[in-house]
């Protein structure tokens, strides 16, 4: 198939998305027990147009990966506006050194969101947490949508800001110890939902709590047709070694040996946040 140089990827699944006459029955599997499948119908049926407003939060030194991970997936949903909110208008570099201009500031958010989501990073982190403007929009951002969530240590920033009180929540995994500290409760899988929150594991986890947003949004067969044109089909070097529980000893102890000093501080720095809001 020859597509203009103008058609991206993700356009080109929103042109099949407006194809409401495109017979679907060829294009999908004869399962009947397979959400969103139909032996006949047509191609609006399998990829709706929906209208979700999405903001992720960027602040300086941010992890990209936490961000733009999340925002590939989501961004494929055909009606749906995504836009990287930060304090202003300023570009934000991220911690390994780009920069991405954001859409809106924190004067323009947008009535009800439908998802607030906030991407982790180390320093950038820390500094955040200590920082009342930001924290402070968090909570507004939060509360103020239908779901709010997080990537990686991002969670510790929606619990500064009193978002994951008494709610299960994860993080990195070398910062889980923390969550407690503002009454979440730490959990060690991949992706939590609970209510009107939703919290990822470290980094490349952003990416499955996308596919399972966009399956929450949209159904399952929106989210496969999103993973395949992705070719999200993750096949590691090393297979569990991005878990600390079968890693290995000698690489675990050696990051935690190195990362020590980092956590420590965060969670002073937590503290200390969380002391002058009493």
């Amino acid at each position: 198939m020859n597509l203009p140089d103008s058609v991206t990827r993700r356009r080109f699944l929103h042109g099949l998305a407006a194809l409401s006459t495109f017979p679907a029955g060829a294009l999908l599997a004869e399962d009947p027990g397979k959400k969103n499948a139909k032996a006949s119908g047509n191609c609006a049926e399998c990829f709706p147009v929906g209208e979700e407003k999405i903001l992720i939060l960027i602040y300086p030194g941010f992890t990209a990966m936490d961000a733009l991970g999340p925002e590939y997936f989501l961004s494929c949903m055909t009606g749906a506006r995504v836009r990287f909110i930060a304090k202003t208008a300023a570009p934000v570099r991220c911690e390994s050194g780009f920069e991405i201009t954001p859409h809106l500031t924190f004067g323009q958010l947008p009535e009800k969101p439908d998802l607030f989501l906030v991407p982790g990073g180390a320093g950038g982190t820390l500094e955040a947490v200590g920082d009342r403007v930001t924290c402070d929009f968090i909570r507004k951002a939060g509360l103020s949508s239908t779901m709010a969530g997080s990537v990686c240590t991002g969670s510790l920033l929606l619990g500064v800001a009193g978002l994951l009180e008494g709610y299960e929540a994860t993080s990195h995994w070398q910062t889980l110890e923390l969550l407690p500290l503002f009454g979440a409760i730490p959990s060690k899988k991949r992706v939590v939902f609970d209510r009107d929150r939703v919290t990822g594991a470290g980094v490349t986890a952003g990416l499955d709590l996308a596919l399972e947003l966009v399956r929450l949004y949209r159904g399952d067969f929106y989210a496969r047709g999103v993973q395949l044109l992705g070719e999200y089909d993750p096949r590691p070097v090393f297979p569990g070694g991005g878990n600390p529980e079968t890693a290995g000893a000698d690489i675990t102890g050696l990051l935690n040996e190195m990362h020590r000093p980092f956590v420590d501080r965060m969670g002073a720095t937590i503290r200390e946040s969380l002391r002058e809001k009493i």
